[in-house]
């Protein structure tokens, strides 16, 4: 099933692509059984995020370097090209001197859009030509995360340490953000937000606090917050602890999914009322996504403990618990 809000929720039937951050391996699954069928290690350290074009030949990820946000000692400067129907490495694309590439998105337009966390910069790369055709200082620090708008037309940019930045692509600048609320946020690379994901009417603008662990809900035109809902039985943390949290919206958009790194939960919501929630217990470190082509299944990688956890979206339970490499950071059907 494809929608216009592919760039951001690619399902596919065609295979099923993870990215292994722990091994530092790209894996591929079958679809259907979730058996391993192939893999290949990353060239160099080490794979972290994961974007699709939009007819699902091809899959990027970056190369992020040896660590993590806050304490990556050898940052890495690539990205990798993956080539979806040979299941292989195709190209490298060298950043030159732009460090630690990790979130990132296909516009409409084949062009790659690609937030960088030490030099704050959101990049677009050509990668016809593997030409950096623009780059862009972010409104604040630690850009992380980022999502497309259903239009191809904005990026979101969420910042582990400052408000979110909205990108306009049409006119190439940054032209406003979205201050998080809440009590004095001090400093720390928990301070800011992570998880950010619009709604695929293009409305509203989905993030979870990082400091406060809600989810929080931005009008798209106006950037003022509209609502704040608490995830129930979320964990309580402080600003200077990094948290990871990551939204889905499922095919037919009637349902989010949201985890959360440190809680070790799963969230699906009523996308009607997101007061609407049931949390799914599973396995250490939850942090990717994603929804079976018919949307039934809903597949979650725990980072720490090297699975993959099948949800059923209409029980709302977990029904099954699959190998799933050293500890995979992203993940999609294509």
């Amino acid at each position: 099933m494809q929608n216009a809000y592919a760039g951001n929720n690619i399902t596919g039937t065609n295979g099923l692509v993870a990215v292994d951050k722990v091994g530092n391996t790209i894996h591929f699954y079958d679809p259907s059984t979730l058996d391993q069928v192939s893999s290949f290690p990353g060239p160099e350290k080490c794979v972290h995020e994961l974007a699709i074009n939009p007819d699902t030949s091809k899959a990027y990820v970056p190369l992020y370097g040896d660590g993590i946000y806050g304490s990556n000692k050898n940052p890495n400067n690539k990205i990798i090209e993956v080539d979806l129907h040979q299941r292989s490495l195709a190209r490298v694309f060298d950043l030159g001197g732009i460090l630690a590439p990790h979130g990132m998105a296909v516009a409409p337009d084949g062009l790659l859009w690609v937030v960088c966390d030490i030099p704050d910069l959101l990049i677009c790369l050509d990668t016809n030509t593997g030409e950096i055709a623009g780059q862009y200082p972010c409104p604040g620090k630690g850009a992380h995360q980022m999502a497309l708008s259903p239009d191809g037309k904005q990026v979101y940019v969420s910042h582990k340490e400052g408000p979110v930045g909205i990108f306009d692509i049409p006119g190439r600048t940054f032209t406003g953000i979205q201050k998080v609320s809440g009590q004095p946020r001090g400093s720390g690379n928990g301070s800011g937000s992570e998880g950010i994901m619009p709604t695929p009417d293009g409305r509203q603008v989905l993030l979870v606090d990082n400091a406060a662990n809600d989810l929080l809900v931005f009008d798209a035109k106006t950037h003022r917050e509209v609502d704040r809902i608490v995830l129930t039985g979320n964990v309580l943390s402080n600003p200077k602890r990094s948290r990871l949290a990551k939204i889905l919206f499922s095919p037919d958009a009637a349902t989010i999914a949201i985890t959360a790194y440190a809680a070790g939960l799963v969230w699906l919501l009523d996308a009607t009322d997101l007061r609407n929630q049931t949390p799914v217990n599973i396995a250490k470190g939850p942090q990717g996504m994603a929804f079976s082509p018919d949307g039934d299944t809903l597949l979650v990688s725990s980072h720490d403990s090297g699975l993959l956890t099948s949800i059923d979206r209409r029980t709302k339970k977990a029904t099954a618990a699959h190998d799933g490499g050293s500890g995979i950071e992203v993940l999609c059907w294509y």
